[in-house]
């Protein structure tokens, strides 16, 4: 069930050993003392097949942890992997947190390592948490499994999902790289991401290309060898190229199927080099080489797009849990989700959360939220992670007895407004320009734009509507369940309503709801809500038409009910 390139003899891998190797290449080895600071590690190690190492558990443990550590590596992805490996390792790595998932679940060849003869693949990442992803590839027929595997947690400060494969010239037509991909762009929700594995492609093989365009959510993909001018192509050199679709061998038989792709938007200035932990005369721990690799992390720009916290340039959202966490629900740009990932632990109960426009100067859209009697800003980190929080002030009462909301430029002076929603009526607070990354308001009083009976309404925030450059407002009158559509006239008060068509949208059906703007690139509002299913709550996008919201979707089924603020 191997492919054939792996079915090599002993022998084969001793005479090998003439071939380049790590040492030959000398001006190509990147310096742990040197190299960038994200650092992975990519082997296939044969743990299950006559090209499987003669050294015993022990023995190779230690050869495999000492490589780990020697690199400082971050996150360490293991193919053709044997679950009694994986558990020796699991308990010689300190500080490592280690994921598994099985492909085989009977190789004759794991009884080396274990009375557990499982078969598949392992990550494991120098955090002491981390959240596990798997999921088996489609393969034709009797042909051996596959999967991806990744884990998510912290890499060099910052969220980051490893991911891991094995893929297979018998998956057509890229073998298995879209499938891939498809899983890794849901589970990264707008993260960082970096994927290795034994890829059974070269580095020019149209197979990568699925990983190397990327999808929306993770943006184009830079392969960790190609700027490795060494092993560039004469067509490379001859253009003067500075990146190349080559890079150096990673097995014995003179082939580099082994990779590692980070997403390019998140990494630069890549780096990796090919070695053998197991110098010679003794004979090679695999027929394949440990593949090193490093990068720097690339801070991660606004993408200006209006409600987009992930910098991907597509809407998403945020929901308070009624244990008190945060999540975030990454857009996919046409009304679905790509995934949900927890951005705030604990502390958020009662919070009222929103995010519209950039209240820290860098660029980036922040959060804003309200919690207890204080606002607070959370600076976005690029990706949607939380930096630390700042206090806005801007209401000598404090802000207890108001539903203050991010708005955007309500009054179209170019900076990001609150709206706030008091027994009073609708207030908007005019923001600031922020001072060395502080949030400010303008020194004004609040102005009154709405009248009181804003105080049975729930706020909804669209965005320009109008196209005259100032966000407007849509309020939900709760006791009928209309939505109107009321148009900013700058710092004065709101133009008269018009009504949604489509409607009502009952609080008793549709509990919460949350507009991020024009999510399907229609030019027009959408809107998503909590809808009653029994005992339960669904969540369903409502795309925006040109008079009101068109026919919902129901795109999470289940577990609404749990969620006590949508922002």
């Amino acid at each position: 069930m191997r492919i054939l390139h792996r079915a090599v003899t002993v022998l084969a891998l001793l005479a090998a050993a003439v071939l380049p190797t790590a040492a030959q290449a000398a001006a190509d080895t990147v310096d742990p003392g040197t190299a960038p600071s994200v650092r992975t590690l990519s082997y296939n190690v044969c743990g299950g097949y006559t090209c499987q190492s003669a050294l015993d558990l022990p023995t190779w443990t230690a050869k495999v942890k000492d490589q780990t550590l020697a690199w400082d590596t971050d996150a360490l992805f293991l193919q053709e992997l044997c679950f009694g490996q994986w558990a020796a390792l699991r308990d010689a790595l300190p500080g490592y947190t280690g994921v598994w998932t099985s492909t085989v679940n009977d190789v004759s060849g794991c009884g080396k390592w274990s009375t557990d003869k499982r078969f598949g693949l392992g990550v494991f990442v120098k955090a002491p948490a981390v959240d596990r992803y798997a999921a088996n590839l489609t393969v034709p027929a009797g042909e051996e499994g596959r999967a991806v595997l990744c884990a998510r947690g912290p890499i060099d400060g910052r969220t980051t999902l490893l991911c891991n494969t094995h893929l297979a010239q018998y998956i057509q037509p890229d073998n298995g790289s879209s499938q891939v991909m498809a899983k890794v762009d849901t589970w990264a929700a707008g993260l960082p991401v970096i994927l290795g594995g034994d890829l059974n492609a070269g580095p020019d093989y149209p197979a990568l290309d699925p990983i190397r365009a990327g999808l929306p959510g993770t943006g184009p993909f830079a392969e960790a060898d190609e700027n490795d001018q060494e092993w560039f192509t004469q067509a490379c050199r001859d253009a003067g190229a500075t990146e190349c679709r080559s890079g150096e061998p990673t097995t014995y038989t003179g082939k580099k199927f082994d990779h590692v792709f980070l997403s390019a938007r998140d990494f630069h200035t890549v780096r990796a080099d090919a070695l053998e932990p197991e110098p010679a005369p003794a004979a090679p721990l695999s027929d394949h080489l440990l593949l090193r690799a490093a990068a720097y992390p690339e801070p991660r720009p606004g993408s200006g797009t209006d409600g987009d916290l992930t910098g991907d340039a597509r809407p998403d959202f945020v929901a308070v849990k009624d244990d008190g966490n945060l999540r975030l629900y990454s857009g996919t740009g046409g009304g679905t989700l790509a995934g949900m990932r927890q951005i705030g632990t604990g502390g958020w109960a009662g919070a009222a959360v929103s995010h519209r426009g950039d209240w820290t100067g860098d660029g980036r859209e922040d959060l804003l939220a309200r919690i207890g009697d204080t606002l607070w800003v959370y600076p976005n980190a690029g990706s949607g992670e939380l930096g630390t929080r700042v206090a806005m002030g801007g209401r000598p009462t404090g802000w207890s007895d108001a539903t203050p909301l991010a708005a955007g430029d309500v009054d179209g002076d170019g900076l990001p407004d609150v709206l706030a929603r008091s027994a009073t009526g609708l207030w908007l607070h005019r923001g600031g320009a922020a001072v060395d990354g502080k949030p400010t308001f303008a020194a004004k009083a609040a102005l009154n734009i709405g009248g009181p009976e804003w105080a049975g309404h729930d706020v909804i925030l669209p965005g320009d509507v109008t196209g005259d450059g100032r966000a407007d407002v849509w309020g939900r009158d709760r006791a009928t369940g209309a939505i109107k559509q009321y148009a900013s006239q700058g710092a004065t008060a709101l133009a008269a309503p018009v009504a949604l068509t489509g409607g009502p949208w009952t609080v008793a059906d549709r509990r919460l709801a949350v507009s991020a703007g024009d999510v399907t690139g229609d030019g027009l509002p959408d809107l998503w809500t909590t809808r009653t299913a029994g005992t339960a709550e669904n969540l369903e996008f409502l795309p925006g038409t040109a008079t009101g919201l068109g026919t919902p979707t129901t795109i999470g089924t289940g577990g609404w009910q749990w969620l006590t603020n949508l922002g």
